[in-house]
């Protein structure tokens, strides 16, 4: 009997973090007898690296690379004889129309992964939109409920059984546990004696940056703020600006650029609590990330936050947009009213339990099995 094989194409790939989620996905459905490659711009044990980084080249030299590196991996793809094709789509533009064209021209089944259902930053072309959801994508596949219901509204309905709600796995197995707290500030050039709050990730209006560091102003003055993170849609001059006006530049140390993933590993142990100040968000990968650190999160009570975070048990939740109650639910952190090694502690937990990519790859089984 022929083993079942699924394929990921990505292109943004180690660019944005994605490196991580098609490495679990990939271990998650190896776990399961089926085989996965990934076509993307980085090495793994389930990689072949077909696309390039090309952020310095025109833009005419990176459309040819794209279709260059697509049409490679759908031969590749039907060679193995993959039944599904995995493309992550955050932005429904002409890049990700050409991806999926160019698979299905191949005879290829395609599973889109609708991270954004629509974009935060430049976005999404309506009729690209609505070829990807009712006419291309043979399977759609969303995180949560939250998601869902969002999505909804952009298929016809004649094509809602084509989407599934599958979770976002954790990172267990990606986590360097021989960095301690203390080695990870020594590294970082951090006062090993002091309280951190981190803000990580791509800096976009919608990430509510803003909040945060009016809420820093609130609380005490010895819990200092991380700034981590490259600027996307956005200019951090306004940020600038209103971290002077409030008087905080002796408080906020900044790393506004692409980070790393061993810096990202020295981050998360190196702070106290990650915050997350999202003004909107249909799925964080930066929370199940932190809480596979065993780092406590502080974030938004939107709905897809809900679905991860019971506040006060495995991390905190503050009205979304409130400055004022985000810093009551720091200054409730650092105090003795939590019991912050419980609160780490249940988060990992939850990641353990209820995030598995092996339990998650099984739903992408059945779409094959189907």
């Amino acid at each position: 009997m022929n083993q079942k094989v699924i394929t990921i194409f990505d292109r943004v790939g180690i660019k944005a973090g994605m490196d991580y989620y098609d490495k679990a996905l990939a271990k998650g459905l190896d776990n399961n007898g089926c085989k996965c490659l990934i076509y993307s711009n980085f090495d793994s044990e389930y990689s072949k690296k077909f696309y390039k980084i090309v952020d310095d080249r025109g833009s005419l030299y990176k459309l040819f690379s794209h279709i260059h590196s697509t049409i490679k991996s759908s031969i590749d793809a039907k060679r193995e004889k993959s039944k599904l094709v995995i493309v992550h789509l955050f932005n429904a533009n002409f890049q990700t129309l050409l991806t999926i064209l160019i698979a299905k021209l191949f005879r290829l089944k395609v599973g889109v992964i609708a991270h954004d259902i629509s974009s935060f930053i430049n976005g999404d072309n309506k009729f690209i939109q609505n070829e990807i959801y009712n006419y291309l994508a043979n399977y759609i596949i969303v995180h949560n409920r939250f998601s869902y219901n969002e999505l909804i509204p952009y298929i016809e309905k004649e094509n809602i059984h084509k989407v599934s709600i599958f979770k976002q796995g954790g990172y267990l197995d990606f986590i360097d546990k021989n960095i301690s707290k203390d080695i990870a500030r020594e590294r970082l050039g951090l006062d090993k004696n002091k309280k951190y709050i981190l803000f990580f990730g791509q800096i976009k209006k919608v990430k509510g940056l803003d909040i945060l560091i009016e809420a820093l102003s609130f609380v005490s003055d010895d819990i200092e703020l991380i700034i981590a993170g490259k600027v996307f849609g956005d200019d951090f001059h306004n940020y600038n600006m209103l971290i002077k006006e409030l008087g905080l530049e002796s408080r906020v140390t900044k790393m506004i650029r692409f980070i790393s993933n061993e810096e990202r590993e020295l981050l998360f142990f190196a702070s106290d609590v990650n915050v997350l100040p999202y003004k909107k968000i249909y799925q964080s990968a930066v929370i199940l990330m932190s809480m596979s650190h065993s780092l406590s999160v502080i974030a938004s009570d939107l709905e897809s936050n809900r679905d991860v975070i019971k506040s006060g048990k495995n991390g905190l939740l503050f009205e979304s947009e409130n400055a004022k109650d985000l810093s009551d639910k720091i200054e409730l952190f650092f105090s003795k009213n939590i019991d912050r090694d419980r609160v780490s502690k249940e988060a990992y937990k939850s990641i353990r339990d209820n995030y598995s990519w092996s339990d998650i790859a099984l739903g992408y089984i059945k779409l094959i099995d189907g």
